[in-house]
């Protein structure tokens, strides 16, 4: 019977797809500019605070609608598909809606960038938007699309995961 069970768990394990990641780059969530490449924390844009050892930073609530920040990946984006993944700090509270749109690609999101539903509060988690793009990039925009006056999402880090 054991025989049996681990020769069922060995070929289903073959079965199962194996995806390999790789993290191409990673900025803290302190690195964003703003549209005028200024610095998003130093001119006031964005607030900060340490959450269990870990610097996170939030765009205010008083960014307009359509306004946004941007994360330059000084590493360029191969041409093709990735996702890119933010990692951020739920606190619980209601944040304001940011969508993603990657500087260079189309004039249309790649995704919502929301908390998933059901994740704890007071606790981090990743956001996971896939991206594709016919040539290489190195700019990520996170563009408020709400008119509340609500802040962003607590942000720890942005990385870019190629597969």
């Amino acid at each position: 019977m054991k025989k049996t069970l681990l020769a069922s768990a060995l070929v289903l394990s073959l079965c199962l797809p194996a995806t390999a990641e790789t993290v191409h780059q990673t900025l803290r969530g302190t690195a964003a500019y703003k549209g005028d490449g200024s610095d998003a924390v130093e001119s006031g844009l964005m607030e900060t605070k340490v959450v269990d050892n870990a610097k996170v930073a939030r765009i205010k609530g008083s960014m307009n609608q359509w306004g946004y920040v941007t994360y330059w990946i000084g590493q360029r984006t191969p041409p093709g598909t990735a996702t890119v993944r933010i990692r951020v700090y739920n606190t619980g509270e209601p944040v304001a809606g940011y969508s993603l749109y990657l500087s260079g690609g189309p004039n249309d999101a790649y995704g919502k960038v929301a908390i998933p539903d059901g994740a704890a509060a007071n606790s981090f988690v990743d956001i996971n938007i896939p991206v594709a793009l016919a040539k290489e990039w190195s700019g990520i925009v996170l563009k408020k699309i709400t008119k509340d006056e609500l802040p962003g999402p607590w942000i720890e880090s942005v990385s870019v995961i190629l597969e």
